[in-house]
């Protein structure tokens, strides 16, 4: 396996396939890439840190001549990202951005607020292993926690304005053009397609037995094409926009609960706040688990809605167009149901793309987001009065 030390250079394998996410096991070489980002230091000790679908993620303790340190080490998903090079080309960018954008603030303020990548002994904010995985390594931010606690109205607030913060701050980015890191990622209609390719190859064999699933899902179609009919229509603009606004991937302080920094920023790349907002709702405007198996407990709750709504338009302040705001209510639908037809394709497939803890947990999540898209629907009209009473409150969209 050959790591070529350029952007923009896709990694090649000497056996002439590219190795799949998990042929080998990411623990084997964390002694190795920990010295790759901190030359002479030893490994104390590491741990798997947070529950992320795609890339191996660990705590690492570092032991620098007498003196402590935590780095965050993360295994890219190559199966994920084809070209990992350009992900790690995006986030620099991307972070030296945010950090231009702070530069008022103190120091130690600006390490909390913004990821801080940690450089190889040669300069190189990214290295391979002996297997030819692509690595990097952020600074742990000490006394922060990564994510709201589902149901609390302030945190997602808090969540939800570090998104929206994140979309203004980078309105105005003029470096070289970010890369596409997943095609198509928000292309409800291609997702909708890729799922009746799905049914139509069986390669698994699981189509008999999610047939009410799949049924659910194609009745939704005319939801696939409400975003990108904005977009191509020239109503709404391309903007820099996050693309995975889970509550999980804003750390907040432990003390204050305020919002610190934006995490997992691989899918960083042209896209439409809508689909940020969307996720964003999708993620945190329920108490149940994505993957929660009695969909009887699968609820909107119109008061987190409403905290979302308010920290998003309070963090994004007068970067939206009115059809922008117009259309925040409908959003969260359209996410909802993209990921239900993600998680679904993934579960028919054999599950390929989602790392998975237990036979079925694809179906069980795609069960789960087709209830939570359901209670969306049924409370359409609330949320709309949510939505449009929050912009008046933040003086946006108008």
């Amino acid at each position: 396996m050959e790591c070529r030390a350029s952007f923009g250079v896709m990694l090649t394998a000497a056996s002439g396939r590219v190795a799949r996410d998990g042929d080998v096991r990411p623990e084997t070489h964390l002694s190795e890439v920990a010295h790759a980002f901190a030359p002479g230091a030893a490994l104390r000790h590491a741990a798997r840190l947070g529950h992320g679908h795609i890339n191996d993620t660990f705590l690492v303790e570092l032991d620098r001549g007498g003196r402590g340190q935590r780095l965050v080490l993360q295994r890219l998903n190559r199966q994920v990202f084809a070209d990992p090079l350009a992900v790690m080309s995006n986030i620099e960018r991307v972070l030296d951005h945010l950090r231009r954008t702070l530069a008022g603030f103190a120091p130690e303020v600006r390490a909390r607020r913004v990821l801080t990548l940690v450089h190889t002994g040669e300069g190189s904010a990214w290295t391979c292993d002996s297997a030819g995985e692509v690595w990097r390594a952020y600074l742990f931010i000490e006394r922060a926690r990564s994510g709201a606690t589902a149901g609390v109205p302030a945190e997602a607030f808090q969540v939800a304005r570090a998104f929206g913060e994140f979309l203004r701050r980078l309105a105005d980015y003029d470096g070289p053009p970010l890369a596409v890191t997943i095609p198509a990622f928000h292309d409800t209609r291609r997702r909708v397609d890729a799922l009746v390719a799905a049914v139509a190859r069986d390669a698994a064999g699981r189509v008999a037995g999610c047939r009410k699933e799949i049924d659910l899902a194609l009745e939704q179609q005319p939801l696939a094409a409400v975003l990108l009919d904005l977009h191509e229509g020239g109503l709404v603009p391309e903007r820099i926009t996050h693309n995975d606004t889970k509550l999980d991937n804003v750390l907040l302080d432990e003390i204050t609960g305020e919002a610190l920094a934006v995490l997992d920023l691989d899918t960083v790349m042209p896209g439409m706040a809508l689909a940020d907002f969307g996720d964003l709702v999708r993620s945190g405007v329920t108490t149940a688990a994505e993957d929660e198996p009695d969909c009887s407990r699968v609820e909107a709750d119109p008061e987190l809605f409403a905290a979302l709504t308010a920290g998003f338009l309070d963090g994004v302040a007068k970067l939206l167009r009115p059809v922008e705001v117009e259309h925040l209510a409908v959003a969260g639908q359209v996410v909802t149901y993209e990921i239900a037809v993600r998680f679904l394709t993934d579960h028919l497939d054999g599950d390929t793309y989602f790392r998975i803890g237990r036979p079925g947990h694809n179906l069980d999540r795609a069960r789960t987001q087709l209830a939570l898209l359901r209670s969306l629907q049924r409370q359409q009209g609330a949320f709309r009065r949510i939505a449009a009473r929050s912009a008046i409150e933040a003086g946006v969209g108008s």
